[in-house]
């Protein structure tokens, strides 16, 4: 029975129609004819649908009704290269190959494949093949960037992709896998180079204005960034991501209320994603507003519940509002999904020393020494922890142990005549605090703090006053 055509208005009508047509004659067991079109856009649905073994068995069947088509050998190859029969796609492509020796994407298709096999150089040489013989070459370049990032050479990369873009300024996938690579091989400059000429040929290139502001965005170069974004926003107004980036740019230079509300933006355009609640929830955070804070970072949770960084979140604005037995339920979450972060450890330590019970906050900041030693924070406040248990001696080594990765530090060198101070160590504490004056004198007032005593010691106050009016 021949298929019966209908009369389409448009090209999507007539290829719905012949999927229905082939689905209806396998239900019924019969045997349609199809022309070569519809049998290849047959093929392409079931691609489509991540089906390689349905559109297989239709290449099967346009063969017993095209034997002389190359169409459908090309195609059989590269859906046995889907399900990894690559021999069998090999052969079928050397076979191709004596019916037509000139066709461009029988090189593409056995490239790719030697490709997947990591066999680079054949599948580099099989791309070259293919160029003198390709119509569109802008594919051709796209697919050696990939064989040559693969390979780890990064610089052919760049090269085939910009190659790729000079043929075709539109393919987005070629621009997002330049800035990949420019972003991977720390070529900063090179990438800025690269998106202004671009910019100055195609200066309605949304991407390119994007990937532009993501640069700067890296190299800190924040101002430059917003310039960016907002260029590309213009073209495109719907842009989700460059809104997310801006608002990351925004938060950066501490404009935290423009942040949010270029967050926000993003809702319009795409489903709320648990790092955008997260995002708010940080400028939130700073701006103080602890329970909008937290209400968002509860929201990114919902989304994702494997969110560490919003649940320590919640915790660290329970801390601020010195609700600290609530705040070590949130942050136990975070740890439970990422045990080998040194801040929760950190967080956790501190919510545990607040509440007096200092083993747990012992056993939190030692994992903190493991995880983060050149932290220079947890030598000051695990120290200060052993001297409020009464283990002055023990916080002195401790902070001697600082001193080896922070030679240099005066915080930890004022907290060290402090301890040397309070153990009885008084020659020790001057040589100590005059080591600290001489790297900062600003900070002195310290010692008051933890080692009040101090301030009624006159050498300890002579001692500040040289430093001070030495400068």
């Amino acid at each position: 029975m021949e298929e019966e055509f209908l009369n389409p208005r448009d090209e999507n009508n007539q290829v719905r129609h012949s999927i229905e047509r082939y689905e209806q004659m396998i239900r019924n067991k019969d045997a349609y004819f199809f022309d070569v079109e519809a049998f290849l856009n047959i093929i392409d649905y079931y691609i489509e649908r991540n089906d390689p073994v349905k559109a297989l068995q239709v290449v099967e069947f346009a063969q017993s009704q095209h034997p002389d088509s190359v169409e459908f050998l090309l195609r059989e190859a590269q859906l046995l290269a889907m399900v990894d029969r690559y021999n069998e796609a090999l052969a079928i492509l050397d076979k191709a190959e004596m019916i037509t020796p000139t066709d461009a994407d029988l090189f593409m298709i056995r490239g790719s494949i030697y490709s997947q096999q990591q066999k680079f150089e054949l599948a580099i040489e099989n791309f070259n093949k293919a160029i003198p013989l390709a119509d569109e070459l802008d594919l051709l370049y796209l697919n050696l960037a990939y064989v040559y990032e693969s390979w780890g050479d990064y610089d052919k990369a760049i090269n085939y992709l910009a190659l790729c873009l000079e043929d075709n300024p539109e393919n987005e996938v070629a621009m997002y896998e330049l800035a990949f690579c420019f972003e991977f091989t720390e070529r900063f400059q090179d990438s800025i180079d690269f998106y202004k000429k671009f910019i100055d040929m195609q200066p309605y290139s949304f991407p390119a204005w994007y990937n532009l502001g993501n640069v700067y965005n890296r190299m800190n170069r924040y101002e430059d960034a917003l310039d960016a974004y907002d260029y590309c926003l213009v073209i495109k107004d719907d842009f989700s991501s460059a809104y997310f980036n801006k608002g990351n740019t925004l938060a950066n230079l501490s404009r935290y209320n423009d942040a949010i509300e270029c967050y926000k933006k993003t809702f319009e355009f795409e489903a709320p994603d648990a790092l955008t609640y997260y995002n708010i929830g940080e400028c939130y955070e700073q701006l103080e507003d602890l329970h909008k804070a937290r209400d968002y970072y509860k929201k990114a949770t919902k989304l994702d519940a494997n969110l560490a960084e919003a649940w320590l979140g919640i915790g660290i604005t329970l801390q601020s509002e010195e609700r600290w037995f609530e705040a070590t339920r949130y942050i136990k979450k975070a740890l439970e999904l990422d045990e080998h972060n040194a801040e929760f450890w950190f967080a956790l330590g501190d919510a545990e020393y607040h509440m007096e019970n200092y083993p747990a906050a012992e056993q939190a900041y030692q994992k903190v020494l493991e995880l983060e030693p050149e932290n220079h924070d947890i030598w000051l406040e695990y120290s200060h922890l052993l001297m409020a248990d009464s283990r002055a001696d023990e916080a002195l080594e401790l902070i001697e142990n600082g001193l080896v990765y922070h030679p240099d530090d005066a915080e930890i060198l004022y907290r060290m005549a402090c301890y040397h101070y309070s153990t009885g160590q008084i020659r020790a504490s001057y040589q100590t605090l005059e080591a600290a004056l001489d790297k900062n004198p600003d900070l002195c007032h310290a010692i008051f703090e933890y080692a009040p005593i101090m301030e009624n010691d006159r050498n300890v106050l002579d001692l500040i006053d040289h430093y001070k009016n030495r400068i």
